[in-house]
């Protein structure tokens, strides 16, 4: 009986989320008949670049990081998928395979639904596609914005564009001041996401830290200026 009600809670919850919260009760019940809840552990695959594009997933718990690698083996995309966010986006209706990877960075709980499911009913929904063209011109806007910052001249200046962008993304209000990102973020990703070295994001981190711009303990940031980061976006 508890297992019952808990999943009829988790249903509940999710119907209310504004993934969802758009499809008619028809439509969600379409959608529910066809849910599965999957756990993944730190470190787990979900699916690689080049697989069948056969789900769509909405995580509920954890961090999940979307990758794609060029031939000479090193990052030429990767993003971060946070709570309460549907994904991928990428291919949605045209294109048969995923186009890129996708792994736990923490442990995670989620959904997912069959992908052509899931795109059949959204076609039938006028509001449902608004949505989802919405949040692909903001993820556009997003990959713009990276895009400006991977050709500033100033190393340092790309480190803290890119702060800013994790901030943006990936951060949650913990008081009226303060934003925290609660998720592990390595000074070698971050590196890595700015194209510069891991001396220069030291460098740069510990005068923002002697700024009292920022905090960073155990790989998790903590911003005390958020509109410093703002202001560099």
């Amino acid at each position: 009986m508890e297992k019952i009600e808990n999943y009829i809670n988790q249903v509940h919850e999710l119907r209310n989320t504004e993934v969802f919260a758009g499809f008619s009760d028809l439509e969600f019940e379409e959608l529910q008949s066809n849910l599965y809840m999957r756990h993944y552990k730190k470190g787990q695959i979900l699916f690689d670049e080049g697989d069948q594009r056969e789900r769509i997933y909405f995580l509920k718990k954890g961090l999940v990081r979307l990758e794609r690698y060029d031939a000479s083996a090193t990052f030429s995309y990767f993003d971060y998928v946070k709570t309460e966010r549907l994904f991928p986006y990428g291919g949605m209706f045209t294109d048969k395979e995923y186009h890129y990877s996708a792994y736990a960075v923490t442990d995670i709980d989620l959904y997912y639904i069959p992908m052509q499911v899931f795109e059949k009913v959204v076609l039938q929904n006028k509001e449902q596609m608004i949505y989802i063209c919405t949040r692909l011109s903001k993820l556009l806007l997003n990959h713009e914005v990276r895009l400006q910052n991977c050709v500033t001249s100033s190393a340092t200046d790309r480190v803290i564009q890119t702060i800013g962008i994790l901030m943006d993304k990936l951060g949650e209000p913990i008081t009226p001041e303060l934003i925290e990102i609660p998720y592990p973020i390595t000074l070698k990703e971050l590196a890595s996401l700015s194209g510069t070295t891991r001396e220069t994001v030291g460098h740069t981190m510990k005068k923002l830290k002697e700024e009292k711009k920022i905090e960073y303990h155990h790989k998790i940031f903590v911003f005390l200026d958020s509109d410093y980061f703002k202001d560099h976006l």
